[in-house]
């Protein structure tokens, strides 16, 4: 594969110095990475049934497209994200007060990143503070496009069956 640079345009998505600082107050963008992903899904009982080695288990899911709430196609929209979280957590029967780690899309973009943030605000809806962890792929590997989801869903999966949490890079303080 041949590797191509960018030219920065401030406000737009890429990082002027080659680093993304997702959720952090120095973060202006994010970097390109390349990667592929393959999740292999199966019933729960099925898996069981097979001896199948089980790394974690979804317990719900939800999508969403908030269409003309956003600014642009690319662009989040608060009430969106708010809306497929909530829906997630419903599905799974899970209370927001019981999840302690969420791995965020993060890419250390200036409107993505507080978009982000206040969307799970919205979602969590609790008084509880410091209890759910944060985090993103993108630090360390760059925004994967198309595998970027699969390859943030890996390490979460990875992290849980751990039990650790791997560092997000250059995060110093928060934005």
């Amino acid at each position: 594969l041949g590797r191509a640079g960018y030219l920065y345009q401030e406000g737009m998505i890429y990082s002027p110095d080659g680093h993304c600082r997702a959720f952090d107050a120095s973060a202006r963008g994010t970097i390109a990475g390349d990667g592929a992903a393959i999740v292999v899904l199966k019933r729960l009982e099925n898996a069981i049934s097979a001896g199948d080695h089980i790394y974690a288990v979804v317990k719900g899911s939800a999508i969403n497209n908030d269409g003309v709430r956003k600014v642009a196609f690319t662009a989040p929209s608060i009430e969106g994200q708010a809306e497929a979280i909530i829906t997630a957590q419903e599905m799974a029967e899970t209370p927001p007060e019981t999840i302690a780690y969420i791995e965020t899309h993060g890419t250390g973009t200036e409107l993505g990143d507080p978009v982000e943030i206040e969307a799970l605000k919205l979602a969590f809806n609790t008084q509880r503070r410091n209890y759910c962890a944060i985090g993103t792929l993108k630090s360390n590997m760059g925004h994967l496009d198309n595998a970027a989801g699969a390859a943030g869903f890996m390490k979460t999966v990875l992290a849980l069956y751990h039990r650790l949490i791997p560092p997000s890079l250059h995060y110093t303080t928060r934005n």
